[in-house]
């Protein structure tokens, strides 16, 4: 009987123990600070959702995004104009004649922007028809 009394009291004593050990940690909080640090790739893209039609009218849709703090460029190639061919683009709030070297810068942003273009051709005259090709770079 004594034995028993002594597991008794041995086993309150360690779930005393086991009570009292969260109470305690839980005063002792650390405090600190840590910094964190993270390198975003950069990344520019366009994409056309529609294309415009240089002797139809019909008018274009692009997408264009750059994460670049200081922006980006957007570019047309194209087939090289004849001396009889011309071109207006509206890209945009921007109109842009297209120059007879088939290469034409048509946008530029200063700083980072994911946005959607509307664009269309305009005072077109051209003998064969005409496909852009756009691309982005940073500046």
């Amino acid at each position: 009987m004594a034995t028993a009394i002594q597991n008794v009291t041995k086993l309150g004593c360690i779930a005393a123990l086991l009570a009292s050990t969260p109470a305690a940690a839980a005063s002792q909080q650390a405090m600190g600070t840590f910094q964190v640090t993270a390198t975003v790739p950069m990344a520019c893209w366009v994409d056309h959702s529609i294309y415009a039609d240089a002797l139809g009218n019909s008018p274009g849709l692009v997408t264009e995004g750059c994460n670049n703090a200081s922006g980006y460029m957007v570019s047309a190639q194209y087939r090289p104009l004849a001396q009889t061919e011309r071109a207006r683009l509206l890209y945009g709030d921007s109109t842009v004649e297209l120059s007879a070297l088939g290469i034409q810068e048509v946008h530029r942003e200063y700083g980072p922007r994911i946005q959607q273009i509307a664009y269309r051709f305009d005072e077109v005259s051209l003998e064969t028809p005409l496909t852009l090709s756009l691309t982005i770079q940073p500046i």
